[in-house]
C-alpha cells in the first residue's frame, strides 16, 4: 500500500508541472502518510500473529493467499506450505462449523470455523478465523462420560439398597422359622432333616452377611456412613476380638499371638467400626492361613497409631497384591468346599480406615503370609475436644437434645508437678482411670489436659449434671485426700456446662 501511494504521486509529478516548493510540500506529507501507513500495517500484522484464533484469506478460487502463525500451529505445518494451495474446507458463510483438522503428524483437533466476505489487496476473497476448541470438546465428553458414570453408580446404589432391604426381611423370617424347626418348637425332627437345615441356616448367615456387606459397601461410597468416635482402650478390645476367635484358631491348629505395649493404648475413634476392621481382618487371616500362626499388634508412634495383622498362610501374588481392596476380589479362593467370603471384606476395611482419616496397607509374600497394616490417626486434646463437641452439638441441634460436660481440675498442678513429676503423672492417671471407671453409660467419655479433666455425658441435661457432678467430686476428693503426696498441694475444682444452656461457650470450643 504505501508503495501504490508513492508510485501515484510521481505519476502526478509527471503529468503536472508544479513550483518547487509545492511538490517538496506535498512530497513531505505523502512520506508522512506512507509512514502512518506502514506503522498501521505492522501494527495489522503484529494483532494478527499474535491472536490465538487461525486467520486464513481465501481468494475466490479456493487457495490460500495468506495464513497466520496460529493456522501453522493449528494445521502443524509451516505457514509457506499453505500460500497457494486450495483450503481444502467448504467455505459456507454465516454460520460457525466444527471441523476436524488432520495435522502433519497425525494428530487430530477439533476447530470451530466462520467464513466472511472480505477485500482483500483491491480483490474479493474469504476471511476463515478458526478456533482450536480441542480443550473444550475433551472436557465435553469427560463430562459426559463422569454424568453417565454418576449415573450408573447411582443406579447401582439404589439397586443394592432395594434388594438388600427387601431381602433383609424375608430373610430374618426364613431364619428364624429354619431355628424354631431346629429347636423341635413345632414337633420331633431325624438326624437327617436337621442335618439339610443346619446347612440352610449356614447359607442363610453368609446370605445375611452379604447382603450387610453390600449395605456397608453402598453407605461407604455414598458419604452416609457416620462416626460415633470416642476413647477406646484398643489394647483390651485387640484382647477380646482374640478370646472370641481362639476357638476357630485352635480348631485349624492356629497359633493366635497378641502384641501390644504394656502401658494400654487408649485411640479416639469409632469403636463399633474399628471392631469391624480387626474382625475383618482377622477372619481373613484365619480362612486363608493353614497352619502357622496369626498375630494381631498395635503400637503408639509420635503422630499415629500402627495395627496389623499377620498371618503365615497361603499368601498372595505380586500382580494380584495391588488389588487386594477392590470390590468383590478374592484370591487364593478355590472351587469346592472350604471358607469362602464376598470379597467385600477388605474394600470394607480400607472405606472404615479412611473414614478415621488413616492409611491401609498390605504386604506378602506367596507361600510365606500377609499382613495387613493400617493407622489411625494420633489426634491433640485441642482437636478430639473439638470434633466431640462440634458432633454433639449437631447432633443435638438436629433432635432438639441435650448434653452436658463435668470439669475437674487440680488447683496448683504446675507448683507441685516441679517438685516430682512422676507423682504428679502417676496421679493424674490414677484419676482419670477412677472417673472413667466411675461412668455408667457406655458413650460417656474422659479427656484431659493441663490439670483438668472433661467428662463429656451424651443425653445428660443440666438438671441432672449436679447428681453426677457430686458423685464423682466424692470418689476423686476420697482419693486426694488418701494420697499423701497430693492432699496438701492441691484442691479440686469443678465447672458443668450444658447444651443447649451453655451453647454460646461451648461453641466457643469448637471455633477456637
Amino acid at each position: 500500500m504505501p508503495g501504490f501511494i508513492r508510485a501515484g504521486f510521481s505519476s502526478f509529478k509527471k503529468k503536472r508541472r508544479l513550483p518547487s516548493s509545492d511538490r517538496t510540500s506535498i512530497q513531505s506529507q505523502v512520506d508522512s502518510l506512507i509512514k502512518q501507513l506502514a506503522a498501521t500495517e505492522a501494527r495489522f500484522f503484529n494483532i494478527i500473529g499474535q491472536t490465538a484464533d487461525s486467520i486464513i484469506i481465501v481468494d475466490k478460487k479456493g487457495l490460500v493467499i495468506f495464513a497466520n502463525p496460529a493456522a501453522a500451529r493449528l494445521f502443524g505445518r509451516p505457514e509457506k506450505d499453505f500460500l497457494g494451495k486450495p483450503f481444502g474446507y467448504p467455505l459456507d458463510r454465516g454460520k460457525a462449523e466444527e471441523i476436524e483438522v488432520s495435522q502433519a503428524d497425525g494428530q487430530t483437533r477439533t476447530g470451530e470455523m466462520q467464513v466472511v466476505d472480505i477485500i482483500w489487496q483491491d480483490q474479493p476473497a474469504f476471511l476463515v478465523t478458526i478456533r482450536d476448541i480441542t480443550e473444550r470438546k475433551q472436557a465435553e465428553k469427560l463430562k459426559l462420560e463422569v454424568e453417565k458414570h454418576i449415573r450408573l453408580d447411582k443406579l447401582k446404589d439404589d439397586f443394592i439398597n432395594t434388594v438388600s432391604h427387601e431381602l433383609r426381611t424375608p430373610l430374618s423370617i426364613t431364619k428364624e422359622a429354619v431355628s424354631l424347626i431346629l429347636e423341635k418348637v413345632p414337633g420331633d425332627i431325624n438326624s437327617q432333616q436337621t442335618e439339610i437345615l443346619e446347612i440352610a441356616r449356614t447359607n442363610i448367615e453368609r446370605l445375611a452377611r452379604i447382603i450387610n456387606s453390600l449395605l456397608d459397601v453402598s453407605k461407604m461410597e455414598a458419604g452416609k456412613a457416620d462416626l460415633k468416635k470416642g476413647e477406646i482402650d484398643l489394647a483390651a478390645m485387640i484382647r477380646m476380638i482374640a478370646q472370641a476367635f481362639e476357638p476357630k484358631a485352635r480348631d485349624k491348629g492356629l497359633e493366635l499371638r497378641v502384641a501390644l505395649p504394656e502401658t494400654g493404648i487408649r485411640v479416639y475413634a469409632d469403636e463399633d467400626k474399628l471392631n469391624q476392621i480387626f474382625t475383618n481382618l482377622v477372619d481373613n487371616a484365619v480362612k486363608f492361613t493353614r497352619q502357622g500362626y496369626i498375630e494381631i499388634a498395635a503400637e503408639e508412634k509420635e503422630k499415629e497409631f500402627i495395627c496389623f495383622v499377620r498371618d503365615s498362610g497361603i499368601g498372595i501374588e505380586p500382580l494380584d497384591l495391588p488389588k487386594i481392596f477392590d470390590k468383590f476380589t478374592q484370591f487364593g479362593r478355590k472351587d469346592g468346599p472350604g471358607e469362602k467370603g464376598t470379597g467385600l471384606g477388605l474394600s470394607i476395611v480400607k472405606g472404615l480406615v479412611e473414614l478415621h482419616r488413616g492409611r491401609i496397607w498390605a504386604e506378602s509374600e506367596p507361600g510365606r503370609g500377609t499382613t495387613v497394616t493400617f493407622s489411625l490417626p494420633k489426634l491433640s486434646f485441642e482437636e478430639r475436644l473439638n470434633e466431640y463437641v462440634s458432633t454433639m452439638i449437631q447432633e443435638a441441634a438436629g433432635r432438639k437434645g441435650y448434653f452436658s460436660v463435668l470439669i475437674f481440675s487440680l488447683a496448683n498442678l504446675e507448683e507441685f508437678s516441679q517438685e516430682s513429676r512422676e507423682k504428679t503423672e502417676r496421679a493424674v492417671a490414677e484419676i482419670e482411670d477412677l472417673l472413667r471407671n466411675s461412668l455408667r453409660r457406655s458413650g460417656d467419655s474422659v479427656l484431659y489436659d493441663k490439670g483438668s479433666f472433661y467428662l463429656i455425658l451424651p443425653d445428660t441435661k443440666k438438671k441432672d449434671a449436679p447428681f453426677v457432678l457430686e458423685r464423682m467430686r466424692e470418689n476423686v476428693g476420697q482419693y486426694i485426700a488418701a494420697n499423701e503426696f497430693l492432699k496438701e498441694r492441691t484442691r479440686l475444682e469443678t465447672r458443668v456446662l450444658s447444651y443447649p444452656e451453655e451453647a454460646v461457650e461451648l461453641g466457643k470450643w469448637v471455633s477456637d
